[in-house]
């Protein structure tokens, strides 16, 4: 029956979220990598038309996100506006990058931009519950305290030692009992999403959820989905739990967040990933760094 449960899970994964509103038998994914490799090249007439043309498979707002960049970039603010507000109406929610990223910096003045933050921090705003965000981020101390601690052991002692043994016991009760905290706010209240507690403290909720035991990680994972359609919760979070969840049932993972510490070569390595090929187009997708790139910030 696990077995079961979990490939219905990854089947529900890989073809109806992760493709969202595309048609996976149709080269959405093929023209996007176009897109992107012409972006990365400067060519941004070609990643605009290549962009353009995935628009008959698909729409995710990170792809209308990404097509207001190559519009930018290429000299045409009015295009710009326009895919980056439908972004914004598809789900976006990131004002704070609109005011960072460099692909946008021409946009940044008049009334269209100011109309735009408008309508991005408009359609974010919700009201928080302060009291209850402060409570959960008491829990980050001791969630990150002693997980850092483990990284300076592997590589001093490795993990056949008995500081390591009795560092992973005392996470993993500090892990019971905050899972057992988020468990009684979801009765009290609901989710602790974004919406709910702001974005500090639902990374906390997502935290804790993703040390959390297995069965924990497959109760919250439709709690979790469901906010992230609701653009209440980051996708890269949702990215992160797929992982895991796969991992720990002995499949391959789809995003690349899952590693392994490997004691002869003294780092943290791969655990293996399905459809290689597309990796950094799914990550992408889900706001995550290209796989190379997070390999070596967790290796350096």
């Amino acid at each position: 029956m696990k077995k079961i449960t979990l490939v219905i899970i990854a089947v529900f994964i890989y073809n109806i979220y992760i493709f969202a509103q595309i048609d996976s038998n149709k080269p959405y994914f093929d023209l996007m990598r176009i897109a992107d490799s012409s972006y990365k090249t400067g060519n941004f007439e070609l990643a605009i038309r290549y962009a353009n043309q995935a628009l008959e498979y698909g729409n995710l707002e990170s792809h209308l996100y990404n097509l207001g960049c190559y519009y930018s970039l290429n000299g045409d603010p009015d295009s710009a506006i326009y895919f980056i507000n439908l972004a914004i109406d598809n789900g976006y929610r990131n004002c704070s990058w609109l005011t960072k990223d460099a692909d946008l910096v021409t946009l940044r003045y008049g009334t269209d931009w100011e109309n735009l933050m408008r309508n991005c921090v408009e359609k974010s705003r919700q009201s928080t519950d302060t009291i209850l965000a402060d409570y959960i981020m008491t829990f980050r101390g001791n969630e990150k305290k002693y997980r850092l601690k483990i990284d300076s052991l592997l590589k001093d002692t490795g993990i056949h030692s008995r500081a390591y043994d009795s560092l992973w016991k005392l996470i993993d009760s500090i892990d019971k009992r905050n899972i057992q905290v988020i468990d009684s706010i979801v009765e009290l209240r609901g989710f602790p999403d974004i919406c709910m507690v702001g974005e500090k403290a639902a990374y906390t909720v997502f935290l804790i959820v993703q040390h959390a035991d297995s069965s924990s990680h497959q109760r919250y994972f439709s709690l979790i989905h469901e906010s992230v359609q609701m653009g209440c919760f980051k996708k890269s979070h949702l990215a992160y739990l797929t992982d895991r969840i796969l991992m720990n049932s002995e499949f391959k993972q789809l995003f690349g967040t899952q590693l392994s510490w490997d004691e002869s070569f003294n780092k943290y390595t791969l655990i293996p990933i399905m459809d290689s090929v597309n990796i950094d187009i799914r990550r992408k997708l889900f706001g995550l760094i290209p796989l190379n790139d997070y390999l070596q910030r967790i290796n350096h």
